[in-house]
């Protein structure tokens, strides 16, 4: 996926990064997609960043606590990049902690959990989320939003 193809989605999103924060843009994406998307901190295995699940009628973010803000900020908006490219999923239940899966009611539960660095190196739609993790911060440094990289919401 190109540069290209990416910006064109961010355009396509319509969203004014002069009003950027993690918690506004995501509502805007949900808005725009019409489908709820819940994040949902928790403690996930140290090599994983965050996951996203997507479900029948919405999708889960579910982002690793142990990590620094920051990173939870970067990852967070790398599984949005997945939902909004409308990447591929795999099943994620060998993953997923067992009262996870328990509250997503079991069956086949299908995923893309965000890996050590060197799966995001040979995998184009890993590549494609953070290249469009990349284009949203520049956005958001040109509006002088820097600060809501860097530190998480109420």
């Amino acid at each position: 996926m190109t540069d290209i193809v990416i910006k064109t989605a961010i355009n396509q999103l319509e969203y004014d990064f002069d009003d950027f924060s993690l918690e506004h843009f995501i509502f805007h994406v949900k808005k725009l997609r019409q489908r709820e998307i819940i994040l949902l901190p928790t403690v996930l295995a140290f090599e994983i960043s965050a996951l996203w699940v997507k479900r029948e009628i919405e999708d889960y973010i579910f982002y690793n606590t142990a990590q620094h803000d920051i990173h939870q900020t970067h990852s967070i908006l790398h599984e949005i990049a997945h939902i909004v490219l409308d990447h591929s999923c795999v099943p994620v239940n060998d993953i997923l902690p067992k009262e996870l899966l328990a509250m997503l009611q079991n069956g086949k539960i299908m995923g893309r959990p965000r890996m050590p660095k060197t799966l995001l190196q040979d995998d184009p739609e890993e590549q494609a989320a953070e290249s469009f993790v990349y284009l949203i911060q520049e956005q958001i440094i040109d509006t002088n939003r820097l600060e809501h990289l860097t530190t998480q919401g109420s």
